[in-house]
């Protein structure tokens, strides 16, 4: 119930999701769609701000907050690059944003669970959560669709 374990979660969390900005600012770059462009352009921008509220929330605690992404992630971003050159499909591009914003999700739901973090952080947490968990369902219902009509333009569905 340390203010110090409060913001360690806070920090990682914060690092997660600007990797997550950076992931979808890349996707809207890369994006054929005006509207899958604009829509991730969007959630990279409400995830700045989402970052930006969890530093506010780490110095309110009196620590200082991360100002950048992991080393993990821009890993990530080279192997998304790697595959967005073998199969540059929009539903490919939109699916490596669906895989993210899922381990976000997940990391999120992870640190809600912590038993050792100060009510309040609890909450914090959850409020962002329920963004995240909303528009990570948007992202994947996105990916479902594109999916199901590359399979339903391949010659092996059924007519």
């Amino acid at each position: 119930m340390s203010n110090k374990h409060d913001i360690h979660v806070l920090n990682e969390l914060i690092g997660a999701t600007l990797d997550s900005a950076e992931r979808l600012e890349k996707v809207s770059g890369d994006s054929d769609s005006t509207g899958h462009s604009t829509l991730f352009a969007s959630l990279a921008s409400e995830r700045r701000e989402m970052a930006q509220s969890l530093a506010d929330t780490v110095r309110a605690l009196g620590g200082q907050p991360h100002d950048g992404g992991s080393i993990l992630a821009k890993a990530q971003r080279a192997v998304m690059d790697i595959s967005q050159a073998i199969m540059p499909a929009e539903a490919g591009i939109v699916g490596a944003a669906d895989r993210g914003e899922a381990e976000l999700d997940r990391r999120f739901e992870a640190a809600i669970k912590d038993e050792r973090l100060a009510a309040t952080t609890r909450e914090t947490l959850r409020r962002a959560h329920a963004a995240i968990h909303r528009e990570t369902r948007e992202v994947h219902d996105l990916h479902t669709s594109l999916e199901s009509q590359r399979d339903v333009s391949s010659g092996l569905y059924p007519q």
